[in-house]
C-alpha cells in the first residue's frame, strides 16, 4: 500500500469511527477496535462504548447513509440477500437512499468527451446542465442527441473508482476485526460477503455491463405493449457513460392517489411482468421496487435501474419450479426434495430433522385459503430454516426470493387485493403439462444416457488411476481370494446390467424420436420403426428386471448359506 492511500485509508477510517459514534453505536467502534481513532473527548464516554443501543439496524442504516460512496451501495446489496443477514437488517437496508449532491458539470463535460473522443457539441445539439438524478456512483442528465433523439445519459462520478476502492480495502480490513473481536458475528462470514461486495462493485462500475442487461431486457419486451425498457444508444455509451433512451413518466412511489381499478390493473401487470422475467425469460429485475418503475400514459409500466439482475439456467429453473409446485399444490414432501436439490447441503444433514421443522414452520402455509398465503414470507422463512442446516442456496435463487417479497411488498404499498400464488397457478399448470409431454421425456432419457456415458468413459481411468496407487503403495486393500472373486463377479454384473439399461434407454429415445419425427411407413397411424423400438425397450427392461430379480434372489440365498 502506497503512502498516499495509507493517509486516505487513516481519514476515512477516523471518519466512520465518528460516524459510528455519533449514531450511538459505540460498543461496535469498542469491538471493532476503533476507539484510538475517536477525538480524545469522546474516548472518555465510557458509558457510551458498553450499551448495546435499541434500533442497532436502523442506527446502522443511518450511519451507511452519512458514510454513502460504498457504505450505501453495501445496504443495498446485503437488502437483497436474507441469506447472509437477518431480515430486520435486509427490511431496514432496502430504505437506505442514495441521493447526494450532484457534481460540477465541468466534469460532466470532461468525462463524456474523454470516454466518447468527441466534443460534447458533436454528439448532442442540448444537454441539460442540471441532473435529473444523483447518486454515490453518478448522476443522469436529459440530453437530445445531434439526430434528434431525447436520451438519459448516465455519467460516473469523477475519480469513483478511487473512492471505492478506499472503502473496500477499509471494508476487508473491519471485516478482518469483526470476526476477530465479536464471536457472534463468525455466523455471517463477514469476509465472504466484502468479497462478494468487491466483485459486485466492480460490474456496477462498468456500464457497459448495465447497458447489455438493459438491452436483453429490451428485446424481451419489445413485444409487450404495457411494459417500456429503454432503448441503448451504443455508440454513445462506454465504461464511465451511458446513453438510453428518456422516457417520461411519474415514478410509482411518487404518485400519491389513483383509483382502486388502476392499482389493481398496475399491480397485475407488474407481478405478471415479474413472472415472465422467471418463467420465460430466465433473467428478471432484481430489485423491482416502486422508485425503479415509472407509470406511463394510458397505464404503461416502465423498468428502470439494471444494475442487478438475476440469471436463472435449466437446473435452477426446474428446482425452482418444484419449490414453486411444492408451495402451491401444496406437497411438503416435494418442497423439501426440491430445496435440498437446490441447496449446497452440507454432509450429515438430518434429512427428516430437515422435513419436520419445515413442516412445523410451513404449516400454517399449507392450512389457510391460497388468497391469504403470503408466499414472500413463505420463501423468507424456507431461507431462515435452510440456513440452520447450512444449506447454501445459488445467489440467484436468493435474489429471486427478495425480488418477490419486494414486488408484495410493492402491491400492499398500492392497497389492492392481488394474490401472486393465483398468479402463479397457471405457470404450475404449465409446468406439470410439459413434465408429462413426450419430448420433455425424451429429453430427460437422453440427458440420463449422456450422463451414464460420460460415467462409463471415465471409469477405465479411475480404475488404472486406483491401481496405479494400490501399486505405489498409496492405496491399500485389506481382501481375500473370496473377496475378490466375489468382486470380479459384481462387476461383471453390474456391467451386464449397465449396458443392459443403455440399450434400453438408446430404445426408448430411439422409439421417441422416431415418433417425434412421424416418420414412415405407419400401422394404424403408428411410425412401425418407432414402434418396433418401443417393442424391443420393453422385451429389453423386462429381461433386466428379470435379471435383477433373480440375481436378488441368490444374493439372499448366499446370505443364509
Amino acid at each position: 500500500m502506497g503512502v498516499v492511500q495509507a493517509v486516505k485509508d487513516l481519514k476515512r477510517l477516523k471518519k466512520i469511527a465518528d460516524v459510528l459514534f455519533s449514531y450511538e453505536l459505540g460498543n461496535v467502534v469498542y469491538n471493532l477496535g476503533l476507539t484510538s481513532h475517536l477525538p480524545f473527548r469522546k474516548r472518555l464516554s465510557q458509558e457510551k462504548f458498553l450499551n448495546k443501543p435499541a434500533f442497532t439496524a436502523t442506527r446502522l442504516r443511518q450511519s451507511m447513509e452519512e458514510l454513502s460512496g460504498a457504505f450505501i451501495k453495501l445496504g443495498q446489496l446485503l437488502s437483497l440477500r436474507p441469506d447472509l443477514i437477518p431480515k430486520e437488517y435486509c427490511d431496514e437496508f432496502s430504505k437506505l437512499q442514495d441521493d447526494v449532491a450532484p457534481f460540477n458539470f465541468i466534469y460532466v463535460k470532461r468525462i463524456i468527451e474523454d470516454e466518447l473522443k468527441k466534443p460534447l457539441g458533436k454528439i448532442f445539439s442540448s444537454f441539460d446542465k442540471t441532473p435529473i438524478a444523483s447518486a454515490s456512483i453518478g448522476q443522469v442528465h436529459k440530453a437530445k442527441l445531434i439526430s434528434g433523439e431525447v436520451v438519459a445519459v448516465k455519467v460516473q462520478r469523477p475519480r469513483i473508482e478511487d473512492v471505492f476502492d478506499t472503502d473496500i480495502d477499509l471494508l476487508h480490513h473491519l471485516a478482518h476485526l469483526a470476526e476477530k473481536n465479536i464471536p457472534d458475528i463468525k455466523q455471517y462470514d463477514v469476509n465472504s460477503i466484502v468479497k462478494e461486495f468487491e466483485e459486485y462493485t466492480k460490474k456496477e462500475l462498468n456500464y457497459v455491463l448495465e447497458a447489455k442487461n438493459i438491452e436483453e431486457f429490451y428485446n424481451n419486451f419489445k413485444q409487450n405493449s404495457m411494459i417500456k425498457i429503454p432503448k441503448v444508444f451504443w455508440d454513445y455509451t462506454s465504461k464511465r457513460v451511458l446513453t438510453m433512451e428518456f422516457i417520461e413518466g411519474e415514478k410509482l412511489k411518487e404518485i400519491k392517489s389513483l383509483s382502486e381499478s388502476r392499482r389493481e390493473k398496475i399491480a397485475e401487470l407488474i407481478i405478471k411482468s415479474m413472472i415472465k422475467q422467471i418463467m420465460e425469460d430466465k433473467i428478471f429485475h432484481a430489485d423491482p421496487h416502486p422508485g425503479n418503475i415509472l407509470l406511463l400514459e394510458k397505464d404503461k409500466l416502465a423498468l428502470l435501474d439494471f444494475g442487478i439482475v438475476g440469471r436463472l439456467n435449466d437446473d435452477i429453473i426446474e428446482k425452482t419450479e418444484n419449490i414453486i409446485l411444492g408451495l402451491i399444490k401444496p406437497d411438503k414432501d416435494i418442497l423439501t426434495r426440491a430445496l435440498m436439490d437446490l441447496g449446497f447441503v452440507k454432509e450429515g444433514i438430518n434429512v427428516e430433522e430437515f422435513k419436520e421443522d419445515l413442516s412445523q414452520h410451513l404449516g400454517h402455509y399449507y392450512n389457510v385459503d391460497e388468497q391469504k398465503i403470503d408466499i414472500s414470507s413463505a420463501l423468507y422463512d424456507i431461507i431462515a430454516i435452510s440456513k440452520k442446516y447450512e444449506i447454501k442456496f445459488p445467489t440467484s435463487f436468493v435474489l429471486l426470493a427478495k425480488a418477490t417479497a419486494t414486488l408484495e411488498g410493492l402491491v400492499r404499498d398500492l392497497k389492492v387485493e392481488f394474490n401472486v400464488v393465483q398468479a402463479l397457478r397457471p405457470y404450475a399448470e404449465k409446468i406439470v403439462k410439459k413434465r408429462t409431454s413426450t419430448k420433455y421425456q425424451v429429453e430427460k432419457i437422453k440427458k440420463f444416457a449422456d450422463d451414464v456415458a460420460y460415467t462409463l468413459k471415465d471409469l477405465p481411468g479411475d480404475v488404472k488411476e486406483a491401481v496405479k496407487k494400490i501399486k505405489q503403495g498409496e492405496l491399500k486393500l485389506n481382501v481375500n481370494n473370496a473377496d475378490i472373486s466375489r468382486f470380479a463377479l459384481e462387476i461383471d454384473r453390474s456391467s451386464n446390467r449397465i449396458t443392459f439399461g443403455l440399450i434400453v434407454a438408446a430404445s426408448f429415445v430411439s422409439a421417441a424420436l422416431v415418433m417425434l419425427a412421424n416418420m414412415p411407413p405407419f400401422y394404424m397411424g403408428i411410425p412401425v420403426l418407432g414402434l418396433i423400438f418401443f417393442v424391443l425397450a420393453v422385451l429389453f427392461a423386462f429381461a433386466l428386471l428379470i435379471s435383477i430379480i433373480k440375481e436378488k434372489s441368490r444374493g439372499e440365498n448366499e446370505k443364509d448359506y
